[in-house]
């Protein structure tokens, strides 16, 4: 069985791997990964954008309501999922750049 450690090493390997190591190495800057457990099986996620980031946008004084959604709004993203069991990943929802 592997640990946490070991399945998140390998989910978020899964991720980048997907999306492209060169994209996700020349856009580490503006990039984020995640992952969460449940029964048995971590769930991994990978977003990387090409585009600038506009750092108005995080001051508190302009920020007038929290809004949460269930979406993706990555430009480029990748979901794995690894059975903490056996070690079998699987990638799921994702989108690439074009090559």
């Amino acid at each position: 069985m592997l640990t946490v450690k070991e399945a998140k090493k390998i989910g978020i390997s899964a991720c980048i791997n997907h999306i492209g190591i060169d994209f996700c190495k020349k856009h580490s800057d503006n990039a984020v990964s995640s992952w969460g457990e449940n029964n048995g099986k971590l769930n991994c996620f990978v977003g990387v954008s090409d585009e600038p980031d506009d750092p108005s946008k995080y001051d508190i004084n302009k920020i007038t309501s929290l809004v949460l959604t269930h979406g993706n709004d990555w430009p480029f993203y990748a979901f794995s999922t690894v059975d903490m069991n056996t070690g079998e990943t699987q990638i799921g929802d994702s989108k690439v750049p074009r090559l």
